[in-house]
């Protein structure tokens, strides 16, 4: 019989995380372009960043969110700090929001990725364009924006399961 979760060692969920937050960068470096129009991919690093800071949140420490936005910065070329700052931000506000509990239902955490979302998105935004000296383009934030909004209960559904609870599930 195997241990419960709580007891085996955290190692292979650990690697997984990276796994995941290395993979997720990977894809966001790769954009996706249908016929010479936007960009339509989602903010996978943050939707990662989220979903593990939903699940195991003692994995995701605030220099793990620093490093991925980061990294995202050097692989899409934008300013270095810009991710970093708006990541660190928004999920420091979100997190703070424990009170209620974690809770491993769709619609709650959709909801908390949404507030989320809106506070990374003006953030990232209002860094960039102080930083060029010009108002930054909206357009690329917004379309990826709603790409992550729609995306993210899909990618969700994958991680974010309710327990059974009773003989075999406690």
């Amino acid at each position: 019989m195997r241990p419960p979760i709580e007891t085996r060692p955290p190692f292979g969920l650990i690697a997984w995380a990276v796994i995941s937050l290395m993979g997720s960068l990977a894809f966001y470096a790769a954009p996706l372009r249908i016929a010479g129009g936007p960009d339509l991919m989602p903010m996978l690093p943050l939707i990662t960043l989220f979903i593990w800071s939903t699940v195991r949140p003692r994995f995701i420490p605030p220099i793990v969110i620093f490093v991925v936005g980061l990294l995202q910065d050097v692989l899409s070329g934008g300013v270095m700090g810009i991710w970093a700052l708006a990541y660190l931000s928004a999920m420091t506000i979100t997190r703070s929001r424990e009170e209620e509990g974690p809770t491993r239902e769709i619609g709650p955490v959709w909801i908390r990725f949404l507030v989320t979302l809106i506070i990374a998105v003006p953030i990232a935004w209002g860094a960039g364009s102080l930083v060029i000296g010009q108002m930054a383009p909206v357009r690329p934030l917004l379309i990826e924006s709603v790409a992550s909004a729609l995306m993210f209960p899909l990618i969700a559904l994958l991680f974010i399961r309710r327990r059974p609870r009773g003989a075999f599930g406690s």
